[in-house]
């Protein structure tokens, strides 16, 4: 299996791994969803491999100051090496990102856009989009990893990160589930796993730590207990999006106001989009402090990353951006009519 590296190459990781050296501390920080859970645990598994030890790991969630902020509970451990994964921390948090590669040994694999003013490319790999965080560690540690034991999960990310609409992608899944078809994927295992992950880590959302654990073990039992309850959550809301969805026909864009006590709001986004493949759509959901949204692009006919980004800017405390197909963005409630308009209109 390859994947096209933009920035970066395998041998540029494998040299990472052994400049780890005995009283190294090693931490790993992933986004906290399906794609960043499983690129963190495939990480894992890897330094287990190597004979390295993992001091420690935390799963973020993508915003402004997100290093800024982990960096001083690195400092505290006293952690010397550093991979983050599916993160765009060098787009979202720059200065964090470059401070922390001033004080420590820093590695980043990620699949979103590379910033056009990003000088050092060091230490870092980037593919294209369509090839998920966790395809990506899982191909780096392809003479390492037991593969037909991860191919299960490997399987969920490629279908929950939307890298399956790339052929050569489609078809390592494939390799694994050779009666998946694209009419059929989200119904299928993957689909269905990448469904119950989803569902634990939403209702997981202020332990990741625990999913994340029941995935290294394998144990799927109690994410279909869990998923259940919040499938019963969604197929509500798919209900309701049917009959009280808006259409904005300038943009050809679906919009829709996700309310639930859960937020559902990726989870939603990739279930409807991915049964129609032929519309875009744009779900919000209206948490604690910020407005989120999760816009999804069929067959990337409009760039979503960019509409994201361009919608938030100016905005104070907002960010927004990811990849064609798939994106998101946060705001604070007074700028919403304002985003919407610049979006949609």
């Amino acid at each position: 299996m390859n994947v096209e590296y933009l920035v970066g190459s395998k041998d540029d990781f494998l040299r990472f791994l052994d400049s780890i050296g005995l009283y190294d501390k090693v931490a790993v920080l992933t986004h906290n969803d399906l794609d960043g859970v499983a690129s963190g645990i495939f990480i894992e598994k890897i330094l287990e491999a190597k004979g390295i030890k993992l001091d420690y790991i935390n799963f973020l969630d993508i915003k402004i100051d997100m290093v800024k902020e982990i960096s001083i509970n690195l400092k505290e451990r006293g952690i010397t090496k550093v991979f983050f994964s599916d993160l765009n921390v060098e787009s979202i948090d720059p200065e964090g990102y470059e401070d922390l590669r001033r004080e420590k040994d820093v590695f980043l694999i990620d699949h979103h856009p590379i910033p056009e003013n990003l000088k050092d490319k060091s230490n870092m790999i980037k593919t294209i989009s369509e090839d998920c965080a966790a395809l990506d560690v899982f191909v780096l540690g392809e003479e390492i990893l037991d593969y037909p034991s991860w191919g299960w999960l490997v399987s969920a990310a490629i279908f929950a990160d939307y890298s399956f609409r790339l052929e050569k992608n489609f078809n390592f899944l494939k390799s694994f589930y050779p009666e998946a078809t694209f009419e059929n994927l989200s119904s299928s295992v993957p689909g269905l796993n990448a469904r119950k992950i989803s569902s634990a880590l939403v209702y997981y959302k202020n332990d990741v730590t625990h999913v994340y654990n029941l995935l290294k073990e394998r144990n799927l039992e109690e994410l279909s207990e869990i998923h259940e309850l919040i499938e019963e959550e969604v197929y509500k809301i798919v209900d309701d999006f049917s009959i009280h969805k808006e259409y904005f026909p300038e943009r050809d864009i679906y919009f829709y106001e996700i309310k639930s006590r859960f937020d559902v709001l990726s989870y939603v986004a990739t279930l409807i989009a991915g049964a129609d493949m032929e519309k875009n759509f744009l779900f919000m959901y209206r948490g604690k402090e910020m407005i989120k949204f999760s816009a999804r692009s069929s067959k990337s006919k409009i760039n979503m990353g960019e509409l994201m980004k361009k919608g938030v800017e100016g905005f104070p405390g907002a960010d927004g951006g990811g990849h064609s197909e798939a994106a998101a963005a946060k705001i604070m409630p007074e700028n919403l009519e304002a985003f919407k308009k610049r979006v949609l209109e």
